[in-house]
C-alpha cells in the first residue's frame, strides 16, 4: 500500500470506523470463545468430581455429619443412608421446577434423626410433582432412605429471589442456610449444611413425587460454541480483507488518471 492515494482512502473516517468495528468484533468474539473454553474446563472439573463422588459406596450419614469437611464440595453427589422421621409441618415447596418437559414443584421436607443421642435434621428434596397435581404427603413414622448430597442451589442471573427474612413456605431455590433457622426444632438440633435428593426408600412406593434426575455428566456445547466464535471472528477478518482489496482495486484507476 505504497500509493498515497490508497493510503488516504483507508484513513478516511468511514474506513477508520470500519477498521475499529472489525477490531472490536474480533476482540469480543475471541473473548467469548475463551470464555467458552473456560466453561468447558469448569464442566470437565465438575464431571470428574461428580463421577468420583457418585460412584462411591453408600455410607451412613453419621460418618459425614459428625466430621464434616471444610470444603463441602468434596462430598457433594455422594450417596448416604439415613434413618429418621419426616416433619411435614416444616415442608417447603420449591417453585418453578421442570422435569421431562412438564412444569411443577418439588417438596423439601426436613428429616429428623439422632446420632449418639444428639439431634440432627437434614432437608430432603422428596421429588417433583407436575402443576395441578396434589403433593403426596411424606410418610409418617420411621423412614430409611438413600439420598444424594447436594449443596444449596445458587440463584441464576435474572431469576426471582426469595425474601431474606421471615418463615418461607415457598421458595425459588433451595438455600439450606436460609432455611436452617426455620427448620431447626430447638437449640439442641443441628441442621446439616447440605440437603439430600431422595433416591430410594422402602417406605415410599408411589410414583409421585418423581425422583430428581441425576445431573448430566457430559461436556455440553461449550466446545462447539468456542469454535463457533472463532469461525465468526475469522469471517469478520475475511470480510475486512475482501473490502480492503475491493477498495484498493477501485482506487488504482483513479490514481493512474491523476498521474
Amino acid at each position: 500500500m505504497k500509493d498515497p492515494t490508497i493510503l488516504r482512502t483507508f484513513l478516511r473516517p468511514k474506513w477508520l470506523l470500519t477498521h475499529l468495528l472489525v477490531i472490536v468484533l474480533v476482540v469480543v468474539m475471541m473473548s467469548l470463545s475463551m470464555w467458552q473454553f473456560g466453561r468447558l474446563d469448569e464442566r470437565k472439573t465438575f464431571n470428574a468430581g461428580l463421577k468420583a463422588n457418585a460412584t462411591q459406596a453408600i455410607t451412613p450419614i453419621k460418618n459425614l455429619a459428625v466430621n464434616l469437611p471444610a470444603d463441602l464440595n468434596t462430598i457433594q453427589w455422594r450417596r448416604v443412608v439415613v434413618q429418621g422421621t419426616f416433619r411435614p409441618a416444616a415442608e417447603v415447596t420449591i417453585l418453578n421446577r421442570s422435569q421431562d418437559g412438564a412444569a411443577g414443584v418439588d417438596a423439601a421436607t426436613p428429616l429428623d434423626f439422632t446420632i449418639d443421642g444428639k439431634m440432627y435434621a437434614v432437608i430432603v428434596d422428596r421429588g417433583f410433582v407436575p402443576l395441578a397435581t396434589p403433593m403426596p404427603k411424606a410418610p409418617s413414622g420411621d423412614v430409611e432412605l438413600v439420598g444424594r448430597i447436594r449443596l444449596s442451589q445458587e440463584r441464576r442471573t435474572g431469576a426471582l429471589s426469595d425474601p431474606t427474612t421471615g418463615v418461607l413456605t415457598e421458595v425459588q431455590r433451595l438455600d439450606v442456610q436460609r432455611l436452617s433457622e426455620q427448620t431447626r426444632l430447638n437449640d439442641q438440633q443441628t441442621v446439616l449444611p447440605f440437603y439430600l435428593d431422595l433416591l430410594e426408600s422402602p417406605q415410599i412406593t408411589s410414583a409421585l413425587p418423581a425422583q430428581v434426575p441425576s445431573p448430566r455428566a457430559d461436556n455440553g456445547s461449550h466446545l462447539s460454541y468456542a469454535i463457533q466464535w472463532i469461525l465468526f471472528s475469522l469471517c469478520a477478518i475475511g470480510g475486512w480483507v475482501i473490502l480492503v482489496k475491493r477498495a484498493m482495486r477501485a482506487s488504482r484507476p483513479t490514481s493512474a488518471a491523476v498521474e
